[in-house]
């Protein structure tokens, strides 16, 4: 009996030393398992990192932030046609301030007559053409010609903005309102005159390439209109009001 408990006893004892080695090696399993487990979320974050842009960018400063809210009014549509971004936004508001006007209804007389495409020509065949559509008449008064104005650049085409507007203004008053402004551009004379004037009327030639002024469809192209019309494309140009700063 003790030479079989003996036995059973070195048999069991073999056993479990057998059975150490090999719990050895699951432990050494376990960690090579770690270890790729490792590997393979490190391969998976690098080849996230190579494959997502922006990542490891950092975010847009406060200030860079607020530059870019802060961009004058409408330049969204004007930097489809305008390279130099920066020195049109830059001159719009210094020839706004010369004006004495808010640069937000300059800008809104702007592309209301070109969208802010310098060299476009009327497409009512009027022959006018330009940021605020300048005819032949007005680019002689100016000393140039629509040929010559067809040409410039956004910038400088600014110069003959000022000019022009600034002739208006010597020769009719101060532009107290969008409206004001607007009128300078497309017909001075009615500046001192009531809602009801009436700039342009059917049958002739200079209602039908304005009917789309004539807001209440009536056969005439009144202030009242142009007014209306301000308002309702412009809301937050028309809103502001002289002395009121303009968007930095």
């Amino acid at each position: 009996m003790k030479k079989f408990l003996q036995s059973s006893k070195g048999s069991v004892g073999n056993k479990l030393a057998k059975a150490r080695p090999q719990g050895g090696a699951i432990q050494l399993s376990k960690k090579k398992a770690g270890v790729f487990t490792t590997l393979v979320v490190a391969t998976n974050f690098i080849t996230y990192a190579l494959f997502t842009p922006g990542l490891f960018v950092a975010a847009p400063s406060a200030s860079h932030s607020h530059k870019q809210e802060s961009r004058l009014y409408l330049m969204d549509k004007a930097s489809r046609f305008i390279l130099d971004v920066e020195s049109f936004e830059k001159k719009v508001k210094k020839i706004a301030d010369k004006l004495e006007v808010p640069p937000e209804w300059l800008m809104a007389v702007m592309y209301s007559e070109s969208s802010f495409d310098a060299s476009v020509s009327n497409r009512k065949g009027s022959g006018a053409v330009g940021l605020i559509q300048f005819t032949a008449t007005t680019a002689k008064e100016l000393n140039t010609t629509i040929e010559k104005m067809r040409n410039l650049n956004h910038v400088e085409q600014l110069d003959y903005v000022y000019k022009y507007l600034n002739t208006v203004k010597k020769r009719y008053g101060s532009f107290g309102s969008l409206t004001d402004l607007y009128l300078g551009i497309l017909y001075p004379k009615a500046l001192d005159q009531d809602y009801c004037y009436t700039l342009y009327a059917k049958p002739s030639l200079t209602y039908s390439r304005n009917a789309g002024l004539d807001e209440d469809k009536d056969g005439r192209v009144t202030v009242s209109d142009i007014d209306r019309r301000m308002q309702r494309i412009f809301p937050t140009a028309f809103a502001k009001q002289l002395g009121e700063e303009g968007e930095e």
